[in-house]
């Protein structure tokens, strides 16, 4: 069976096809305040690329958040849109550990904006530092007190730059416990962070 893999949490429009966890066909590039009008196209389009029929798929996989307060509904609701359409499961993602490096501890930011960034470290599945939201310069601080770890994300607002990274591949490397029911299925926004 198949899973949908989809984010749209910050400037890239991220869509997958996985097939039990590899990755079979991907769409990735920057579509900065455009993911609403080109998601379900490049949805279809990766559906029909690969002769899927919706009977193929088994689950969709979404980055949930934090990022971009519209990018992260577009995805969300497009997921919650199929998987309630199709009886399928639902898997939520931290949008920051799409960033990360499947084996090396991982310092991943998106521009929160306003000076601040949204920031989280991972090594692999383990989470360092939960999702949060911090100042920059104690994102700086933190960055440089860990000089071993990689960067990754959003890291123009921090005046450095980004190692590689693949948030099609991440989010194919789900966990059956990252299973939602559709109905509880809900973005993280900013605010969530910072209660």
């Amino acid at each position: 069976m198949y899973q949908l893999l989809l984010d749209s949490s910050n400037k890239f429009l991220s869509v997958g096809l996985a097939k039990d966890g590899k990755v079979v066909d991907k769409i990735c590039y920057e579509a900065w305040q455009r993911q609403s009008e080109m998601m379900v196209t490049e949805v279809g389009n990766i559906l029909k690329r690969n002769n899927i029929k919706n009977k193929d798929l088994d689950g969709v996989v979404v980055g949930i958040g934090p990022g971009s307060y519209t990018g992260v509904r577009i995805g969300v609701t497009i997921a919650k849109t199929i998987a309630y359409a199709l009886k399928i499961k639902v898997y939520a993602k931290s949008s920051l550990s799409l960033l990360k490096h499947p084996e090396f501890p991982t310092i991943c930011v998106f521009n929160a904006r306003s000076g601040r960034s949204y920031f989280a470290v991972y090594e692999g599945k383990k989470v360092i530092e939960k999702d949060t939201v911090l100042e920059n310069d104690r994102v700086l601080d933190y960055i440089k007190a860990h000089p071993d770890y990689l960067i990754h994300g959003d890291t123009y607002q921090l005046g450095l730059e980004s190692g590689k990274f693949d948030i099609i591949d991440n989010l194919a490397d789900f966990d059956k416990n990252e299973e939602v029911d559709v109905f509880r299925l809900n973005p993280v926004y900013l605010k969530d962070l910072l209660l």
